[in-house]
């Protein structure tokens, strides 16, 4: 029975360090993020609870608006929609950037298909 206590003590530990880990590694992420260039605009808002609100327009139009929960894990920037108030995005559906480098002003990732976009902090 004291080995079972042990192991659940240091199990417990383990999640909670876990946990530490993943809030220090998003925490330089939180807050408005904005990438443009001559076609697109992207927004995202990461939430310190793990959210995130964001949205696309492209050539001036709006063309998607979602939410979802957001991680970090190595250097990897992971989404799970959870709804997009346009129908584009899927509940459910996940993606996975590339981060190449964070600072306090701005961050830059490497997406999906290759191509690297730099979001500058809003204020």
């Amino acid at each position: 029975m004291r080995r079972i206590k042990q192991f659940l003590l240091l199990a417990s530990l383990g999640l909670v360090s876990c946990v530490s880990l993943e809030s220090r590694a998003r925490a330089p992420l939180v807050g408005d993020w904005r990438f443009t260039d001559k076609v697109q605009s992207c927004h995202y808002s990461f939430k310190r609870d793990g959210t995130f609100t964001g949205e696309v327009t492209v050539k001036s139009k709006l063309v998607s608006k979602f939410n979802g929960r957001w991680s970090v894990e190595h250097d990897a920037l992971l989404y799970m929609y959870l709804g997009d108030a346009l129908g584009r995005i899927p509940a459910g559906a996940t993606d996975r950037d590339r981060l190449l480098e964070v600072r306090p002003d701005w961050f830059r990732i490497e997406a999906a298909d290759g191509s690297q976009r730099r979001y500058l902090r809003e204020r």
